[in-house]
């Protein structure tokens, strides 16, 4: 008695159902991989212009630290010190106060973007310098 050849052979490979699931799930895991890259890399592109404001409001109070004469502190408000480049806009504000019978001058420096989006909320720091 003999068998016929198809019954005896034990099965190989895959089937198409199972090769177009595989293919499915392929294609997902790539998607997210995907998306999860495009995300991480506008983080990391608005860390990058975080830290450049960051940076030009502490040059800026740097150079306030730094100016030579106290009774012409408020030039550092003029837009010659102010530049805007690489897509961030700083504005140095100078208030004096002598109130308190004292000059004391408070320092602020703003630095945002030209597009919001790289920066939704500006970087603010500020000084208080008080007349020798």
């Amino acid at each position: 008695m003999t068998i016929p050849f198809s019954t005896t052979r034990p099965r190989r490979g895959f089937t198409l159902i199972e090769v177009m699931i595989a293919l499915v799930i392929l294609a997902g895991v790539v998607l997210t991989m995907g998306m999860g890259t495009t995300k991480f890399s506008a983080s990391i592109r608005n860390s990058d212009v975080r830290n450049r404001a960051q940076s030009v409001a502490d040059m800026q109070i740097g150079r306030a630290r730094a100016w030579p004469t106290f009774a012409t502190l408020s030039q550092l408000s003029a837009n010659r010190f102010n530049p805007t480049e690489n897509g961030l806009m700083s504005m140095t504000t100078v208030a004096v106060d002598t109130s308190a019978g004292q000059s004391i001058t408070r320092v602020t420096v703003q630095v945002s973007s030209v597009v919001s989006t790289n920066l939704p909320t500006p970087i603010v720091r500020s000084i208080i310098i008080a007349a020798p």
